[in-house]
């Protein structure tokens, strides 16, 4: 199988059927998936299967992020005002989201990109998608269409694009009010 590039409408059909599409950033490809379907977790252990981290999300905007918010910190509010950024924000998740997505302590990790082709996917898709790098758990992360060669039996396609070798988002605990940076990125917070 040959895999083959895909516009935003035949990639939302994709991951709609439980398929996953890769996407380009700008620290390289992206895996997405809708978290929500139960051939998600199955893809992404396959694709990681040594993760044991909650799997970040990407959403278009704002509004695809609100629902899965329990509650809203001060520092949560105030960051979020920067979207879109390479910024990810772990948030107070509702009950009952996909384990593969919360974290112990009940936090959702999601960013509204930077990137307008990925949050057009998002867009196009209607709702919040899974964002972790496409590599295998300590290998660099895909940058060119052959770079997925070894991932087609994981992927419908990919969306074509440029990608980057710029850091990973600023990744930032706000379940309370004071905010914990636990990755340093591209966004630097005062």
């Amino acid at each position: 199988m040959k895999l083959k590039p895909l516009t935003f409408v035949q990639a939302s059909e994709q991951i709609a059927s439980g398929q996953a599409v890769a996407f380009p950033t700008r620290c390289g490809y992206g895996f997405a998936l809708d978290p929500f379907l139960g051939s998600a977790v199955d893809l992404m252990a396959r694709l990681k299967p040594k993760r044991s981290a909650p799997v970040g999300l990407i959403a278009a905007d704002r509004d695809q992020v609100d629902p899965l918010v329990r509650r809203w910190t001060g520092p949560g509010h105030r960051y979020a005002q920067l979207w879109p950024a390479e910024l990810t924000l772990i948030l107070a998740a509702v009950p009952d989201l996909p384990s593969m997505i919360v974290s112990p302590a009940g936090g959702v990790a999601v960013r509204v990109p930077e990137d307008r082709g990925a949050r057009e996917l998002a867009r196009h898709y209607g709702g919040v998608l899974t964002a972790t790098s496409l590599n295998r758990s300590g290998q660099p992360t895909a940058k060119r269409p052959s770079d997925l060669l070894p991932f087609e039996h994981l992927l419908a396609g990919y969306i074509e694009g440029e990608t980057g070798d710029e850091p990973p988002s600023t990744l930032v605990d706000v379940l309370t009010d004071k905010p914990r940076v636990l990755r340093p990125g591209r966004v630097v917070l005062p």
